[in-house]
């Protein structure tokens, strides 16, 4: 499994060996409030991505039985959970981490060593024999691409209004082509991020110092890439089950799942 736990060790080493303390990197600005460092370096990444992970898929259970029984409460509640799971995860590790790192890098604090264009990261450090994640850690994210693709279709909603953009933001209203393999481009990254985790402690261990820049600017742009793409199904799901067009009932105030479903909220 990805290992973000022992990524987090080894950045605050880093940021240790440049005089960093602990309260420096949970500091707030004076005028906002808001914390200046994203990453929650007491936080067990590792347990709560897994988690995340299984109570998405829980999510996407939910809505399959409770379609199947045409329990419109219980279906819309699956999607509702899953968008939510989805987008946790997209916020925390992946935004977290590539946010910190942006700043890390753009920092001249760091007085981090320059190379030219034609740098590239030395082999040693990208272990391209490993080839796979674990599958029984990841969830089945095409089925969220069917489900929804199944949704769309089962209300009519055209294949141009999927692919229509936000004039303001030039974004899929949709947030993402369910046309696409969420798995291939889930996984693949995924992937590519377990290769350049172990890549930044062997260069810091070897104490390359361009190839601990060049591969944390790696890091922090395959993070942005998963944060981005998790975000984008979250905001699917969340047109599924939040959009008017689509006529759900509405919540009692003291709705729950009915325990037929063995769902943990």
């Amino acid at each position: 499994m990805l290992d973000f736990n022992k990524f987090k060790e080894r950045l605050m080493e880093f940021f240790q060996s440049h005089g960093f303390k602990y309260s420096d990197l949970k500091a707030s600005h004076k005028k906002t409030g808001y914390l200046m460092w994203y990453v929650d370096w007491r936080a067990d990444y590792n347990k709560s991505f897994k988690r995340d992970l299984e109570k998405m898929e829980s999510a996407i259970e939910l809505y399959s039985n409770a379609l199947s029984q045409k329990d419109m409460l219980a279906t819309q509640a699956g999607l509702m959970d899953a968008s939510i799971r989805i987008k946790l995860i997209a916020s925390s590790p992946f935004h977290a981490i590539s946010t910190d790192l942006t700043r890390a890098l753009n920092s001249k604090y760091f007085n981090w060593p320059s190379f030219g264009r034609e740098y590239t990261i030395p082999s040693k450090y990208l272990n391209i024999k490993i080839n796979k994640i674990d599958k029984k850690e990841l969830v089945d994210l095409n089925k969220i691409q069917i489900i929804l693709m199944d949704f769309a279709k089962s209300h009519s909603v055209t294949d141009e209004e999927l692919e229509r953009v936000d004039k303001r933001t030039g974004r899929l209203i949709w947030g993402i082509n369910l046309k696409d393999d969420f798995n291939k481009s889930f996984n693949e990254r995924l992937l590519a991020l377990q290769i350049a985790f172990d890549g930044y402690e062997e260069a810091s261990v070897q104490k390359d110092w361009r190839a601990v820049r060049a591969i944390l600017q790696r890091i922090r742009l395959i993070n942005f890439q998963l944060y981005n793409f998790s975000n984008a199904i979250g905001t699917a799901l969340e047109n599924a089950w939040s959009d008017e067009y689509f006529k759900w009932p509405s919540f009692p105030e003291d709705y729950k799942v009915p325990a037929h479903y063995n769902y943990k909220e």
